[in-house]
């Protein structure tokens, strides 16, 4: 299953179609990989401006209207691996394109809607599976959303995540959806993010795990993610290269 072409301009190239299949082809072409060297951070400030200035500063993640990325990803529960795409337009839209050996998985969020595609069956989704694809739109518009009052914040704590000192933020989006972000009292980058929500008399808790952090157009994004439900690992995924303000036309997120 392809992802279907993308229209317009990309970082001052000539006007075409882009087709987010081939993003790994382009991200290699128009994306320069820095080393993951992170910048010292300023003392005083809110932490949410120290998360900010630790990505890449406000002046290059404002500029930032879109994510692509394609990568591998190895579901550990299913016994399948294949290739990982998603796109994320930073209007409340996201598509995540799964090809295993054996099956295909597709995930949308069109603004308030949410739809599965399994092997060419869609449909459209609620309750705890909306909720998964909205919490995983909110995880990976983190930074950005920091800056333009997408979620009101809230420092609930600090912990310790896999051995790193972490203050811990409660985020709300517009429509009350909450995750927490685990933020590195080190570098002030996000490692990990949680989300709860009711199915029926129980509870889902979901976790994502950050790291291998390196710069895309001088802004730091995470090359390998691991998602757990209830604690156990369901999938892990490796980026292999990021494409950033790539036109995604809106048919994109649409059944």
């Amino acid at each position: 299953m392809t992802s279907g072409p993308m229209k317009g301009k990309t970082n001052g190239c000539r006007s075409g179609r882009v087709d987010v299949g081939y993003v790994s082809l382009i991200a290699v072409l128009l994306v320069i990989l820095i080393s993951c060297a992170h910048q010292p951070i300023q003392e005083g400030g809110s932490i949410t401006d120290k998360i900010i200035a630790a990505y890449g500063g406000r002046e290059r993640i404002a500029k930032v209207m879109s994510v692509a990325a394609e990568g591998r990803i190895k579901a550990l529960m299913r016994g399948e691996a294949g290739i990982y795409r998603r796109a994320l337009r930073r209007d409340r839209r996201l598509f995540v394109n799964v090809l295993y050996g054996r099956s295909t998985e597709r995930w949308l969020l069109d603004s308030t809607r949410g739809f599965r595609d399994t092997n060419g069956n869609i449909e459209e989704v609620f309750g705890p599976r909306y909720h998964a694809i909205v919490n995983q739109y909110n995880e990976l518009n983190l930074p950005f959303g920091l800056l333009d009052n997408t979620f009101t914040t809230t420092e609930v704590g600090r912990a310790t995540s896999n051995g790193t000192a972490v203050r811990i933020l409660r985020l709300a989006d517009r429509a009350g959806n909450q995750i927490d972000a685990y933020v590195s009292t080190n570098n002030y980058l996000i490692i990990k993010c949680t989300s709860t929500f009711e199915n029926g008399l129980n509870s889902i808790n979901l976790h994502s795990e950050f790291s291998d952090f390196r710069r895309v157009e001088g802004i730091l994004f995470p090359f390998r993610i691991i998602n757990y439900v209830r604690g156990d690992i369901i999938n892990e995924i490796t980026i292999r290269a990021y494409l950033l303000n790539a036109p995604i036309a809106d048919a994109q997120f649409k059944p």
